[in-house]
């Protein structure tokens, strides 16, 4: 057995040890993203520190996602929920005050300088009105994320007034919540706080480069048309001037009316427009169904990145295949 003496000895010994190890390290907050191309913004800037969580599959619909008893575990665990607001995902923030009672929550359409526009009307879009587009109307929103309203285009008590949900297709929204995040996350984990701050950094550059390249893809296409299944890409036409002609579908992937889809075959009949893009997450029959006997070449766009990997170069990569599969469609 070892005596008394012995035991000091060792104590003192490995004294040196616990003193020169420093502070506990601070738990690294846990961190739940709504869709992956935040998750992707968010896993740029917790680069080294650590990862996190996705809540809804890249594989689901944005607009109609019903939660799962896993999404609600990790809201119950998190300590930050990020997302891109109430016009995306409505059901998600009445969990702040249940569910993810215990989380801090980010709204990122309320950053500073994030650019906002409204959605468009009628399957036809007639231009761009900026003074309009910018206005932030607070009015109520539906379960679609749309004021609640009169009847419009078929589509029974929905109005399309409300802000655009699709706001991380902007590029320049990115690099703004780059910032945002790295901000939030620095408040909550100031030990890591400069690490956050160095990782937005290098991601603005890495978007940069790649806003350099989708140029580069789109400049043979300027000024040509295009039809797109849902309306989706005002942010990313916006920003690299390019104009979708018109959406078969609704802003919330609703499905059209007939007179919608009547108006669209006469646009493209007269303008001659020859592309038509279709969405992973979409059956292409309503496609099909509404072109059958015309020539037409169908590409396909993604929003969300549902075939990427998950992680830091889903964004980037994203904006690049919207690009990619635009100038490709068109240039058939």
């Amino acid at each position: 057995m070892m005596s008394a003496k012995f035991k000091v000895l060792f104590f003192l010994l490995g004294l040196p040890a616990i003193l020169w190890s420093g502070p506990l390290k601070a738990q690294v907050p846990r961190v739940v993203a709504d869709i992956a191309p935040v998750h992707s913004l968010v896993s740029i800037v917790m680069d080294g520190v650590g990862e996190p969580k996705l809540l809804i599959p890249q594989n689901a619909s944005l607009h109609h996602y019903a939660m799962r008893p896993s999404d609600a575990k990790a809201l119950q665990e998190a300590g930050l929920v990020i997302y891109v607001g109430a016009g995306l995902t409505p059901w998600l923030e009445p969990l702040f005050a249940t569910t993810a009672a215990s989380a801090d929550a980010l709204d990122l359409s309320t950053a500073d300088d994030v650019v906002l526009f409204s959605y468009r009307e009628g399957p036809v879009f007639d231009g761009h009105d900026h003074d309009e587009d910018h206005e932030h109307d607070e009015q109520e929103r539906d379960e679609h994320g749309h004021q609640a309203g009169e009847d419009h285009d078929g589509h029974e008590g929905h109005d399309h007034d409300g802000i655009d949900s699709h706001m991380w297709l902007d590029p320049v929204n990115a690099q703004l919540w780059l910032d945002a995040i790295a901000s939030e996350l620095g408040q909550i984990d100031p030990q890591n706080a400069s690490r956050y701050t160095e990782n937005a950094q290098s991601g603005k550059q890495r978007i940069k480069q790649a806003m350099h390249r989708i140029e580069n893809h789109l400049a043979p296409v300027q000024g040509q048309g295009f039809l797109v299944y849902h309306d989706a890409y005002r942010y990313f036409e916006e920003h690299f001037g390019i104009a979708a002609t018109g959406s078969i579908a609704l802003s919330d992937a609703s499905s059209p009316s007939s007179r919608r889809l009547r108006e669209l075959k006469q646009l493209f009949e007269e303008q001659g427009i020859n592309c038509v893009l279709a969405e992973p997450q979409y059956p292409s029959d309503l496609i099909d169904n509404v072109f059958v006997g015309h020539k037409l070449n169908v590409g396909v766009v993604d929003p969300v990145g549902i075939d990427l990997k998950l992680g830091a170069s889903l964004y980037p990569k994203l904006l690049e295949n919207i690009a990619l599969g635009i100038a490709q469609c068109v240039k058939q």
